[in-house]
């Protein structure tokens, strides 16, 4: 894939500029960094910043000068991954604009130390560039200096073959004891004809391979039982079965919110009811997103504390008033026709 190969360029530049790798969820980007990582070949780890990687979710970077150059300090000579970049609050935004200024290959705000920044996004290019909620203007141009965005199957659907293939290897399958002689990568046309005609529909993209592997090598397990030599007629039969499994069950689809981007209208709610599960919704994205609910209500801009009032009970209570208040006309009408 081109964007891989582009990957391990950037990723070892030897400029150590900043990188900046885009791409939708489930697009393999922390994958595709680690493999890239593995692959590039240098004599000198230690000068260019290459001994070892380091992912980072952008709300645990250290938010004050101290921490952060000590952040820095304990990853000397590594390859600093921080992942979900519109996820930095403005404070911490700030913070590793000045760190990351450097005439001498070094980074830090007090002190200067050796180390490589790369940064992840889901987020859409224009949206991170321009959305001024996102990320600031200074700070997006100084974190993109190299850009690597990673197509999604909707987009580019012509290594899902090889894709497949990478998935499978990552899976180990061959090392489950006892079933070793089922790990062997599969090849037959029913496969590689689903996959390709379905692949724009894989809207979880790795994570629709990771379970489509999955999906194989269980079925093989079950459909050989102590037959251990493969068939192309059981091999067949796997396909159809993971087709009836996968389409329209266990698949992906972004539009079902597994990262709370989407909020779903139930029929039969008031309004009342329906902004109580919307802010339920956005409590516990609050705290997955920023670990605690202080910091999401900071970063949403919220008053200390709002978000303890946004529970089920307090909506199932406000459910019932409701309810309780749409009954009384009801009642009135009832008393005056008697």
């Amino acid at each position: 894939m081109k964007a891989f190969e582009k990957l391990k360029v950037f990723l070892g530049n030897p400029g150590k500029f900043c990188l900046i790798i885009l791409g939708g969820r489930g697009s393999g980007k922390h994958f595709a960094i680690e493999s890239a990582f593995k692959e590039i070949k240098t004599e000198d780890n230690d000068e260019l910043c290459l001994k070892k990687i380091e992912f980072i979710a952008a709300v645990k970077v250290p938010s004050t000068e101290t921490e952060l150059d000590e952040w820095f300090m304990k990853n000397t000579f590594k390859t600093l991954v921080i992942e979900d970049v519109e996820q930095l609050t403005s404070e911490q935004q700030d913070l590793l604009f000045t760190a990351l200024s450097t005439t001498d290959g070094t980074f830090g705000i007090n002190e200067r130390f050796k180390l490589r920044i790369a940064f992840t996004s889901s987020k859409n290019v224009d949206e991170l560039r321009e959305d001024e909620n996102q990320l600031k203007g200074l700070f997006w141009d100084r974190i993109s200096q190299l850009v690597v965005e990673f197509p999604t199957y909707q987009d580019e659907s012509g290594y899902i073959l090889e894709d497949f293939q990478a998935t499978w290897v990552k899976m180990k399958f061959q090392e489950t004891k006892g079933f070793e002689h089922f790990g062997k990568q599969p090849k037959n046309a029913a496969l590689e004809r689903f996959l390709e005609e379905y692949a724009e529909k894989f809207e979880g993209g790795f994570r629709d391979l990771d379970k489509l592997a999955c999906m194989y090598f269980n079925y093989r397990i079950l459909h050989y039982g102590k037959i251990k030599k493969i068939d192309d007629t059981i091999e067949k039969r796997i396909v159809e079965d993971i087709k009836n499994d996968f389409i329209g069950k266990s698949q992906l689809h972004s539009s079902w919110g597994n990262d709370f981007s989407t909020f779903q209208i139930k029929p039969g709610f008031t309004m009342d009811d329906l902004i109580g599960q919307f802010k339920i919704q956005v409590r516990n994205w609050g705290k997955k997103t920023y670990d605690t609910y202080a910091l999401a209500e900071k970063k949403l801009g919220l008053g200390q504390g709002t978000m303890k009032n946004w529970t089920e009970k307090k909506v199932t209570k406000s459910r019932k008033a409701n309810f309780t208040k749409s009954l009384k006309p009801k009642a009135e009408i009832m008393k005056r026709q008697k």
